[in-house]
Parts: C-alpha cells; structure tokens; sequence
C-alpha cells in the first residue's frame, strides 16, 4: 500500500503544468458522488477531488494538491466485528500493524464509530515519505463480509484544511453493500 501512495504522490508532484497557487486553492464546498458498484462502495467527495478507478483491492483514487484520497474493499472471510469488545481488539491491531508495517508511522488519534450503517474504525498518523512528513486519517467500515477503507494523506502543514473538508462528508455520504465482485 505504502509503494501506491508513493508512486500517487509522485504522480501527483509531476508535470509543470499545475500552478503553484492551484495547490494552495480552497476547496469550493461543492462536491460529487462517485460510485463503484463492482466494489459495492458509493461516496460523495469534494469536487476539486477527480476520483479515477484502480486496480483492487484499492476501488479509487482521486488527487487534489498534494493531498490523495484513497478507496479500499477487501474481502474478508473472517468475522468481522461484532460488539465493541471485538471492535476495540479490531482498533488494537490495527495501530499494531500500522506502527509495524511503516517504521516512520506514529499514531496520533484513534476511535470507533458507526458509519454507513456499520461498524467502523477510525486512525490518525503521522508517517515520512520520501522525506516528507505527511498526516494520514483512515476510516475502516466493516459490512458483512467486508471492510472498506477511505483514506486521507497529505503534508500535515495541510492536514486539517483537507480533514474538514472531507471526512465528515464521507462519514456523511459512504454507503456500501458488502458485496465486492
């Protein structure tokens, strides 16, 4: 996942046809749905935001600045959780894994919620890429049989004006089916 992220920011970073002050640009408020029914997962994002499908489990991907908005569906055929006991053990090792898999990975914040019905993990980070220190926040909403990721990276001098905008419009708007083809 970390080499998507780093090639997206590449991509991202790439091409001297962005001006500068388009990176600094506010968002706008207005937003569009993006649907991607073989990954059972529909979510309105901010309009600035161009989601582009991608190859799974990653559903999309959608670039705006330097901030990256990704979509994950991943089949799972264990249990997913069911009370908050097993949703706190859930949270547990997911900052477990997250500290493991990237040495420069430091959790910030993190909590459990319902979103889309489900329910749901939620986890701030900060981690280095290519020497930039960059903010993640990632929602994990878990339907039968399913968990579906949504995730914000993005320099951290940028995080909150990016977080705010999205994430509770996300919260808001992610509906999934749990059905991944």
């Amino acid at each position: 996942m970390v080499a998507c992220l780093l090639a997206a920011l590449a991509l991202a970073a790439c091409g001297n046809d962005r001006p500068e002050a388009s990176l600094r640009a506010e968002l706008s408020g207005e937003t569009r749905q993006v649907s991607f029914p073989r990954a059972g997962l529909e979510v309105e994002l901010p309009r600035e935001f161009d989601a582009r499908p991608a190859e799974a489990p990653q559903v999309f991907r959608a670039v705006y600045g330097q901030a990256l908005v990704s979509a994950y569906a991943y089949e799972r055929a264990e249990q997913t959780p069911l009370d908050d006991e097993q949703l706190d053990a859930a949270l547990a090792r997911l900052e477990a894994a997250a500290e493991e898999r990237t040495p420069t990975y430091v959790v910030r914040s993190s909590g459990t919620a319902e979103v889309a019905g489900g329910r749901a993990l939620e986890l701030i980070g900060d981690q280095t890429i290519s020497g930039e220190r960059l903010r993640t926040h990632s929602l994990h909403v878990f339907d039968e049989g399913a968990e579906y990721v949504i995730e914000l990276l993005v320099p951290r001098r940028e995080f909150l004006r990016f977080e705010r905008a999205l994430f509770p419009l996300v919260e808001r708007t992610l509906a999934v089916t749990g059905t991944i083809r």
